[in-house]
């Protein structure tokens, strides 16, 4: 099976804002201690708030879970209650499984 996503060009800041209540966001405490937010509002991104910043980051393919890329950040999932934050370097497409987060 092929799959293919396209998408539009990232959302302004001004969009992000207007839309950013519009999604239900889970808090997750990392293994290091810090805090990031996560939020779907649809099925093809994840909205995730990483040190203060929100980055807008697209489903890509995965073995398991779902997987999402953007901004220089990996950010991949088991469920709505385990992630794993991963920064990718530049060119890279996938990380390290980074850094365990669980949801609370």
């Amino acid at each position: 099976m092929t799959l293919a996503l396209a998408c539009c060009g990232a959302a302004s800041a001004e969009q992000r804002a207007a839309t950013d209540d519009a999604a239900s966001w889970t808090n997750y405490v990392c293994r290091d201690g810090q805090t990031v937010q996560a939020a779907y509002p649809d099925t093809h991104t994840a909205w995730v708030k990483i040190k203060g910043q929100m980055h807008t980051l697209h489903v890509v393919i995965s073995g398991s879970g779902a997987r999402y890329t953007g901004e220089g950040w990996q950010w991949w999932t088991k469920g709505m209650r385990e992630g794993m934050l991963a920064p990718l370097a530049k060119g890279e497409t996938i990380a390290d499984p980074g850094l365990a987060c669980h949801a609370h």
